[in-house]
């Protein structure tokens, strides 16, 4: 059996060593990185430099091969065959396979910023965009990040620890619009502002200026900075092309079934590229939770896929951040308990429905945060004086 795996991200590295361990035969890796298995979310721990290059490798690529994974790096696939049950390199090779997996992942989104093309604009989702970045900054004094998410603040603080002054800025009226609410937010920017980012909400880059190079950035509301480099951080979006052009079912993903099969025979999606009921989280543990039941399914056996509860926990800007589950619960009936210390810069929420834990936010406290995290994936039962006092 011969199995085929597109991407080595998180999805795909994890799906690759799940089949080794099965023993499931043939397994190879293809993927367009220059560089071999990396945990993604700390780029950025490497661009502030509070991690070397080799920490942020896990592994070399002959732990990969006595494991029993293959890993062709810097090999980009360029077309599926369904039909043929085959993959096609760039440079035309055609790649067999019994079963298929796509870990594909997903790329920067940059909005429509005028002078987007100028030297000194990058994104940051890769090791190789993260050592631009660095010899970029050389001799460099302040930059922007376009992006306030957790994407935005980790590329600021990366910024920050290369010595540059580091502008925020971000469209929607909170820092972390998808994960806290606006208690949790505004304690948050205070920090980050402590901590000496310039913060500006509300408003977006209208224009990149400098000629050929940045030399400032202009915003909707009519500000002007003077900056040297800009990093745009505004959120992901699915590599679905591949899928798209091979006929494969897809809306903003691959879209797939509870045990993370495509529309395609014996082809399978998972992480970032996959669509699951309409849901694309683009996180860590739900690709890795995805990458377990493909590969499970790839060697035969039968598993059906659960959505975990989102989490989210992260030093940001210096600071740890955790939200998980129904973190900001949209409708029906909820209750949520809070307490809130901005002066120690703590911030505790936990959301009840049906009785039960379903969500939580949490800054400062990183044993209450595992804790709730562990307590949410149980769903377990609560009440509000049980909830008042975990608080």
């Amino acid at each position: 059996m011969k199995h085929v795996i597109i991407g080595s991200g998180v999805a795909g590295m994890t799906a690759a060593l799940d089949l080794a361990k099965r023993g499931a035969g043939e397994i190879d890796l293809y993927t367009d990185e220059v560089h071999s298995y990396y945990y993604r979310p700390q780029v950025t721990n490497f661009l502030a430099g509070v991690m070397s290059l080799e920490k942020v490798l896990m592994r070399p690529l002959s732990w990969y091969e006595e494991k029993g994974v293959h890993v062709h790096l810097q090999s980009p696939v360029v077309r599926l065959e369904p039909g043929q049950k085959q993959i096609v390199l760039a440079d035309g090779t055609g790649v067999a396979y019994d079963r298929l997996l796509l870990a594909a992942g997903s790329r920067p989104f940059v909005p429509p910023i005028a002078g987007v093309e100028k030297q000194g604009v990058f994104t940051i989702r890769t090791l190789k965009d993260a050592l631009a970045i660095q010899e970029y900054a050389a001799g460099r004094k302040k930059a922007l990040v376009v992006g306030g998410g957790l994407l935005g603040l980790e590329a600021a603080r990366g910024l920050q620890g290369l010595g540059l002054e580091v502008v925020i800025v971000e469209f929607f009226p909170q820092l972390m619009a998808a994960q806290l609410d606006e208690q949790g937010a505004a304690i948050l920017k205070e920090f980050a502002e402590s901590q000496g980012y310039q913060v500006v909400l509300g408003t977006s880059a209208q224009e990149i200026l400098g000629e050929e190079k940045v030399t400032g950035v202009l915003l909707k509301d009519g500000q002007i900075f003077d900056v040297q480099m800009v990093v745009v951080a505004t959120g992901v979006r699915s590599n679905i092309a591949l899928a798209q052009e091979a006929g494969l079912q897809v809306d903003r993903g691959v879209i797939m079934d509870s045990t993370m099969r495509t529309s395609a025979p014996d082809i399978y999606a998972a992480g970032d590229v996959a669509s699951f009921e309409g849901r694309i989280w683009a996180i860590v543990p739900i690709a890795q939770a995805q990458a377990r039941v493909a590969a499970a399914n790839m060697a035969g056996e039968s598993l059906v896929y659960e959505e975990v509860p989102p989490s989210t926990t992260l030093k940001v800007v210096g600071i740890e951040v955790s939200s998980f589950g129904e973190a900001k619960p949209k409708d029906g009936e909820f209750e949520e308990i809070r307490q809130s210390d901005p002066a120690n810069r703590v911030y505790k929420k936990i959301v009840l429905r049906d009785g039960k834990i379903v969500g939580a936010i949490v800054i400062g406290d990183k044993a209450l945060a595992k804790t709730l995290e562990s307590l949410i994936e149980q769903k377990a039962p609560m009440t509000r004086e049980e909830a008042q006092s975990r608080l």
